[in-house]
């Protein structure tokens, strides 16, 4: 009995030690201006064990992955370093081959450096958006004077236009956060260029670079091509293994190459306001790889946001939910995300009961992956404020913003512009509730954070000057709110001209103050 009881031990002990060990490095990430750099003491978590790994001098780390051998999948379940978060954050979750011959790499960035890029990317697509804005207005008001259009067609388009543009700003932000988190490492010196064109503001060298790399039809009817063949060799796979690895090898870094190049497109013409141009390109890229969440993701917002098809919107966000649950697992980044802008498609469609649902998933699978103080937190904070605000639950709703503000201060610091919306919609819950000494000095820390920064769009700088005038007007003192106005309305007059809906509104303002002032 000893001698069975010793032999089981020696096979239980002998399975224990069976394992893989899976060599990495941690590094941040390659910028134009700035080489990538080992990253120390990040830790590394895997998927199913409570142990966990750090990261040595020079990046380097070892994981022993246990009853696995080369090839069989893993999964990262969190990557953490102090002041950094994961570059490429679909890492998280998703199914990895282990191997003792090829190292992981994982590349994390600076969230300070992140804020800087992406700051930067949008100011610089802003500028584009605005002299393209400029030009189309001139054109409807030249069409206007010589007659071609009359003043209810003119309004219409003119209508038209300011929505496109109000519409641009979420997509601006979710572009500029991809395109902020490029590794410059990866590229090829074309795609380098390509790169730096866009962040740098220059769209149209951008698109001519793009091209320069072959006709895109043609691309993808390569890539089509090199499927079926894939198809035809997977029939005879046993002859065949050898080249059909290769070939899956090359259609997958083309088909990722295209997608890139697809989205790159969609870049260029977004910062020109073509947005039928902007449309096919994104499509493109999501029905080019429909099991790619971020593609479906991404596309959904943006047919949601600027072409206002809600229900195609939806489509894509549903898609992006299933795949995220089949390939990243019910509580994945992937999940919180679809459940989030699934969230934001009900609050469009005035459904706030379902948009609550899926909003409060969204915070908790976010609050679980990367902590109830992160940034992808106040993300949903900040929409869930929006919704309690609307049902008029005043005290969740500033209970939520005041938890998304306190987040972004720690994470972003207090003079960052996620900070002054926080501040904004607390200064209108507060507005809302005729708390108007305390919405005052909301209103009046944003304009202060504006003041610190030399990148804030005119129009954001307008809007706090008009918030401010409204509620000196509600409190009488319609000397001060006329000088607010005065200054929205030159602002607006500079960046959108005299004949925009915000411009006109603010002029009634001032005419509203100057009869108050007068019969005084």
């Amino acid at each position: 009995m000893k001698r069975i009881f010793l032999i089981v031990n020696s096979l239980l002990l002998a399975c224990s030690l069976f394992a893989v060990t899976q060599e990495g490095t941690v590094r941040t990430i390659a910028r134009k201006n700035h080489p990538g750099m080992p990253v120390d003491g990040a830790v590394i978590r895997i998927r199913g064990s409570h142990n966990a790994v750090q990261s040595q001098t020079q990046g380097s780390f070892s994981l022993l992955l246990y009853n696995l051998e080369n090839g069989d999948p893993y999964a990262i379940s969190s990557v953490v370093k102090s002041g950094y978060e994961l570059a490429e954050q679909e890492l998280i979750g998703k199914k990895l081959p282990c191997s003792d011959k090829v190292p992981l790499e994982i590349l994390l960035v600076s969230r300070a450096q992140l804020q800087q890029d992406k700051e930067q990317i949008e100011a610089k697509a802003r500028e584009n958006v605005e002299l393209y804005y400029q030009a189309r207005l001139a054109e409807l008001e030249q069409q206007l004077a010589a007659k071609e259009l009359n003043e209810q067609e003119f309004n219409r388009r003119l209508a038209e236009l300011e929505g496109q543009y109000e519409r641009f700003e979420p997509l601006l932000q979710t572009m500029s956060d991809r395109l902020a988190r490029t590794d410059y490492e990866r590229l090829d010196s074309l795609t380098a260029l390509i790169q730096t064109a866009i962040e740098s503001g220059n769209p149209e060298e951008a698109e001519r670079l793009v091209r320069e790399k072959g006709d895109m039809e043609a691309r993808e009817a390569a890539i089509r091509e090199q499927e079926t063949q894939i198809r035809r060799a997977q029939q005879t796979i046993d002859e065949a293994q050898a080249q059909l690895d290769q070939l899956s090898a090359l259609t997958a870094q083309q088909k990722r190459e295209l997608a890139e190049d697809y989205f790159r497109l969609y870049s260029s013409f977004l910062s020109r306001f073509q947005n039928d141009s902007a449309n096919f390109y994104i499509q493109k890229r999501a029905a080019l790889d429909t099991l790619n969440v971020d593609y479906q993701l991404q596309a959904g917002q943006f047919v949601m946001d600027i072409m206002a098809d809600r229900e195609l919107a939806k489509t894509y966000f549903e898609r992006a939910y299933r795949i995220a649950g089949t390939q990243y697992g019910e509580e994945s980044g992937q999940m919180a995300t679809a459940c989030f802008q699934l969230g934001a498609i009900y609050k469009l469609q005035k459904e706030y009961d379902k948009a609550f649902e899926w909003c409060q998933r969204s915070l908790a699978i976010r609050e679980k992956l990367r902590g109830k103080n992160s940034i992808a937190a106040s993300e949903a904070l900040n929409i869930l404020g929006e919704l309690y605000l609307i049902k008029k639950d005043y005290k969740n709703a500033l209970t939520c913003h005041e938890r998304s503000l306190k987040i972004r201060q720690k994470e972003l610091g207090k003079y960052s512009l996620p900070v002054a919306t926080s501040l904004n919609n607390i200064g209108v819950v507060y507005y809302k509730q005729n708390q108007l000494d305390k919405a005052e000095k909301m209103f009046l820390e944003v304009r202060a954070i504006y003041e610190q920064r030399t990148d804030v769009p005119l129009n954001l700088i307008a809007g706090i000057h008009n918030n401010l005038g409204g509620l000196a007007f509600k409190q009488g003192r319609y000397e001060e709110a006329l000088g607010y106005f005065n200054h929205a309305l030159e602002l607006y007059t500079r960046v959108k001209g005299e004949n925009h809906p915000l411009t006109r509104n603010t002029q009634k303002y001032i005419t509203a103050c100057k009869q108050k002032i007068e019969t005084k």
